[in-house]
């Protein structure tokens, strides 16, 4: 009995200490896969050859040229595409050729939630901002929750904070772990959450100086 005990002991602790899994067996949900540099439209086409339905967020970025100016569309996120798929398409994406591995959290494959899905689809539709996927961490402890009042993003929440000398509006994305940023965000059009409050210029460089919060 006692060896029954420990066997059934054991099997339970491998369950708890099994990676959690969102992928489910007959419903589909978004999970984010890397693909190198510059080979996200290669990847998107290819899986959608292969039937699974996969998304990528674009932006437009203009480059000027001595005889003429050339607007192109990138990435949002640089080396991310987006599968809508269920358990039995996952080696179908896996094994894709410009697919190197589905996006974990650790050891655990999180879904990428309806809302982050739906706030990249706004990001990447809205053409007045210039955002920028960050690749080194940002103290939010010394930056303001804040939710955009106006404009096509009204409603997006994220953190404003200075980053290297400039007011910058970051959104995390949790599910992935990434982030994006714009330094072109109206203060105006930002209302603080949480009994926080948006400062002035004086007063910000006044706080600098003190070594306490920006905003």
């Amino acid at each position: 009995m006692a060896i029954r005990i420990s066997s059934l002991n054991h099997s339970l602790q491998r369950l708890k200490d099994a990676p959690a899994d969102d992928m489910h067996v007959s419903e589909r949900r978004w999970f984010a896969v890397r693909t190198a540099a510059k080979h996200e439209k290669m990847a998107l086409k290819e899986l959608c050859v292969l039937g699974i339905k996969a998304y990528i967020p674009l932006r437009e970025k203009t480059y000027n040229y001595s005889s003429k100016k050339v607007t192109r569309e990138l990435p949002l996120l640089s080396g991310y595409v987006f599968v809508h798929i269920m358990r039995r398409e996952e080696s179908a994406v896996r094994f894709a050729n410009y697919v190197s591995r589905f996006v974990t959290l650790g050891k655990d494959r999180k879904r990428v939630t309806d809302a982050e899905m739906d706030l990249l689809y706004r990001i990447s539709t809205d053409r007045k901002l210039d955002w920028q996927t960050v690749e080194d961490a940002f103290d939010f402890t010394e930056g303001t929750p804040v939710e955009i009042i106006k404009g096509p993003l009204a409603g997006v929440r994220g953190i404003y904070l200075n980053k290297k000398n400039k007011k910058t509006f970051v959104i995390a994305l949790g599910s992935f772990h990434a982030c994006l940023s714009t330094c072109e965000i109206d203060p105006r059009y930002l209302v603080a959450l949480d009994g926080a409050k948006l400062v002035s210029e004086e007063d910000a460089e006044g706080a600098h100086e003190r070594k306490s919060p920006l905003w």
